[in-house]
This record gives structure tokens, sequence and C-alpha cells, in this order.
């Protein structure tokens, strides 16, 4: 029977949880787990609710932390209450009309997560014990490309022997597909257990995925989707997401020993083109790397800083949609309120012409001599007209 979810679980490290690295290897992760559960088991502390609780809470860090996909995930993503019951599909088990819906929505840049199927978990961890296989893996050669294709949700393993001498710089492990095809890098550890997986990425010439070992701390950024995010949150802009992936990678190296690798073909209905490089490298790449260290940095600095700015964002936008409402209203009010004064003002007019809306005109007629006719009123409706003779001197002034 799964764990009962804590209302605390989701928010917390399960790394820190479990007292284990990033790096950490599955057997670790195992032996931290059994430890910890001895101590906090309610077997062990009777009546103790907040041994109950830790105990829950190891209980899901752990079940996250010992499956490699749900491991991917949570590396990726951090944690979250769905990812405990959904951890994505494992394509070899759907049919045709399965495929090809996976395939259209992943054409239409909508996410959906995919496991490694059981068998290509089965098969590294037989290569990696040195037990009967029906595969093999291909060694790599430093600065050697192998180029090779893979059918889909299947598994092409590779190794490649870590050397003392390549600990100064740290080498990169490099996949890519010119043909955008999605695959996944995995390496492994001594027990066959996953230690990291790589999603293929799109990039101007394909997808590419990479692993950089290296003496100095870096940080991974998985593949920015905008239709995963206005999917999710619409009406944050996206520039709030850029970052959302980018996490630190703890600072390790590979230890000196051979170590198992393999390109996980993860299209939804064709095989896998791909070539896979091992590097050592260069003492004149370290500029670079110290760049990228230091943008890196900045970025990650960025991050929480746009997280902050985040909530400054929300609030504002929230008192400026509140602030159009209230335009929109205030609007609508003063346009009401000046018709109404406008209204009144014709009432006054009108009210006060009644009066004297049964007076006649009274013409003043003088016809002899007028240059002149002034129209000086109106009332209820009808013209008061005034007709007033002007007379004016011969050095053309009026005569009143």
């Amino acid at each position: 029977m799964p764990p009962a979810k804590s209302a605390d679980v989701v928010h917390e490290d399960y790394y820190e949880l479990l007292g284990v690295e990033k790096k950490s290897s599955e057997s670790e992760i195992k032996a931290a787990y059994r430890k910890l559960a001895l101590k906090y088991h309610p077997d062990r502390n009777p009546g103790d609710v907040r041994a109950q609780e830790q105990f829950k809470k190891l209980s899901i860090a752990y079940a996250v932390l010992s499956d490699p996909n749900k491991r991917r995930q949570y590396d990726v993503s951090g944690p979250s209450s769905c990812q405990l019951d959904f951890e994505g599909f494992d394509v070899s088990e759907l049919g045709g009309v399965g495929r090809v819906f996976g395939a259209l929505f992943n054409k239409l840049g909508v996410p959906i997560p995919t496991q490694i199927g059981p068998k290509v978990l089965a098969q590294a961890r037989q290569l990696c014990e040195g037990s009967a296989c029906d595969v093999i893996a291909q060694p790599i050669q430093p600065g050697e490309s192998i180029s090779a294709s893979i059918a889909k949700q299947e598994g092409a393993f590779y190794s490649i022997e870590m050397k003392d001498e390549y600990s100064l710089q740290g080498i990169c492990i490099v996949c890519k597909s010119p043909s955008s095809s999605k695959f996944k890098l995995v390496l492994f550890d001594k027990e066959g257990g996953v230690r990291m997986i790589q999603e293929s990425q799109k990039k101007k010439s394909g997808t590419q995925a990479e692993m950089f070992f290296v003496p100095f701390t870096i940080a991974n950024l998985g593949e920015f989707v905008p239709m995963k995010f206005h999917m999710e949150d619409r009406d944050t802009p996206l520039a709030f997401h850029y970052l959302d992936t980018l996490e630190t990678q703890v600072t390790h190296l590979l230890d000196s020993r051979k170590h198992i690798l393999c390109v996980y073909g993860d299209n939804w209905l064709n095989s896998v083109k791909y070539s896979i490089t091992f590097l050592p490298i260069s003492v004149n790449s370290m500029v670079h790397l110290e760049e990228i260290t230091k943008v890196e940095k900045v970025l990650l600095a960025k991050k929480t800083e746009m997280a902050k700015f985040q909530t400054e964002y929300a609030e504002a936008k929230k008192k400026f949609e509140e602030a159009v409402e209230r335009l929109k209203r205030e609007d609508k009010d003063i346009q009401e309120k000046l018709k109404a004064r406008e209204k009144a003002y014709d009432e006054v007019i009108s009210t006060s012409q009644a009066n004297y809306s049964n007076h006649e005109c009274t013409f003043y007629n003088d016809i002899d001599d007028f240059n002149t006719i002034i129209i000086t009123g109106k009332m209820s409706g009808k013209f008061h007209i005034v007709i007033h003779l002007l007379e004016w001197d011969e050095e053309g002034r009026m005569i009143l």
C-alpha cells in the first residue's frame, strides 16, 4: 500500500530528508533510507505523532528517489504532489493509436513525460553486474564519435574508461540527433541503477543532450517548453519561467573505472538516429568553462530574484486590474452624472419658459429706414422676434 501523502512533504528537499547528495547512487539512497526508517518507524515510536509524520516523509522521498524515472522528474521539476501519482508513460506499453496521439501532442509542443522501459533498466543492471545479457556495451575512445540508430523504446549501450589524468579538467559526453529525434542520455552507477538522465533538447542543428563532469560547480538547464506554461499558467509572462529548470549540479567527477552509458530511443513512432562522443576537456577550453560558471552564477541569482519579482508583479497586476475596473465604474458613473446634470439644466429652462408660453409675439415695425434685423430670443418653441430699426448719421454713427 503506498504511503500516505503528507501536507508538507511536497515542499521538502528529498535529498536532505534522506541525508544524501544529489550524486548519490541507488544503493547509497537505499542504505540512508533504511537507517532513518528504522529510527522513525511507528513500531519503535508508539504514540509519537512527529515520528510517524517523519516516517511518512521519508517513505515518500525514498519512493521518488529510488525510482529512476521519478528521480529524473524530481531533479528537473522539483517536488510536486502530482508526481507521486503520475511519473510518465511507458511508451512501450502503448498501442498504435496511443503512440500516434503522443506523437501529435509532441509535435504541437505539449510536453509528455516518458519512462525508461523496464527491459532497458534490466539490461543495464546485467551489464554493470557482469552477468549474462543479450546486449553489449560498445567502448567509446576519447575524442571518438560513433554514429548509429536505435529503435524506439530500446537502449544502445556504451562504455567509457575514466582515467585519473582526466580529473584535472573533467570530461563531457555529448549525444546529438540531426533528425531532431527524442532520446535520453543515461549514466548508470556500479550496481546498474540510474545515476543521471539528460533529456534531448532542441538546438539549431537538431536535438542534443550532454553530461559534464568537471571539478567545479556548474548548472543544468532543462528545455524551455512555452506550451507547458501556457497550459498551466496563462496569466504569468513566460519570462518568469525561463529559469525554472535551472539547477546547480553538485561538483563531482567520475571514479577512475569503466562506466556504462545508454542512448534510449524516446521517439513515439520512429527509430532514433544519433551520434555520441566522449570528450576529455581540453586545457584550452577552461577559459570558456570559467565564463560559463560566471554566467550561471548570475543566472542562479537571477532565478531567485525573478521568483521574488513574480510575487511583486502579481500584486502590481492585481492592483492594476482593480484600478482598471474602478476606472470603468468611475467612467460610467461620471457619464451618468453628466447626463443627469444636462437633463436638470434643460428642465430648469423648460420649466421657466413654461410661465411665458401664452405670451404673444411683439413686433416693432418702422419700415421707413432700417438697416439691420436682430433675432434675439426663443420661448416655448415659439420665436420672440424683435425688429430693431437702426438709423445712421452722415458720418456713419448709429442714431439711438
